[in-house]
């Protein structure tokens, strides 16, 4: 199965998709509509995965995964997308369960600064890794969190920032969700 396959067999159809001009990466995103839920939008990259990252001690094939509310700007989640996977490209590095990247908000308004890379717990199992590619290729959910989660996870560790997860019943797909913490 190839990546796309894969991808709509989990997602649905592909409704929209993103690749800059130049595509130095070869990276594009994909939109995929009412996915894990009603009104929700998944973006996905596409192309990432044609880049062997390094992930210690072995070598791994992503694709990114980040899911919103309908309510914000396509163009602005899919740019976000898009300049994350290019940094990781770049990097040859893959993302690691727990890590975390922060910085601005993630689109313009938002309060959400950062993400945290988790396994796709809102999908069947199957879609968390695709075996046909050497390496595998595996699908990194990411969430997003704000400067004070991120903070917890670097003192107390992933582990309790998930524990804070189930605890509060987060509304994962809102970029202006309140702190955890």
């Amino acid at each position: 199965m190839t990546v796309p396959e894969h991808l709509e067999t989990y997602l649905g159809s592909i409704s929209r998709g993103w690749a800059p001009p130049d595509n130095q990466w070869g990276i594009q995103v994909s939109l995929f509509e009412n996915t894990p839920e009603p009104g929700v939008r998944t973006y996905a990259t596409l192309g990432l995965s044609r880049h062997v990252l390094g992930l210690r001690p072995k070598q791994v094939r992503q694709e990114l995964v980040f899911s919103t509310w309908a309510r914000y700007e396509a163009d602005d989640v899919a740019s976000f997308l898009m300049t994350l996977a290019e940094e990781v490209a770049r990097n040859s590095r893959g993302l690691l369960r727990g890590e975390v990247i922060e910085g601005q908000p993630l689109i313009a308004g938002a309060r959400t600064t950062g993400v945290y890379a988790s396994i796709p717990v809102f999908w069947p199992d199957g879609f968390h890794v695709l075996e046909s590619t050497t390496p595998s290729t595996v699908l990194v959910w990411l969430l997003p969190i704000d400067h004070a989660e991120a903070h917890l996870i670097a003192s107390e560790g992933w582990n309790r920032f998930e524990d804070k997860l189930e605890e509060a019943g987060c509304d994962f797909w809102d970029l202006n969700r309140p702190s955890l913490v």
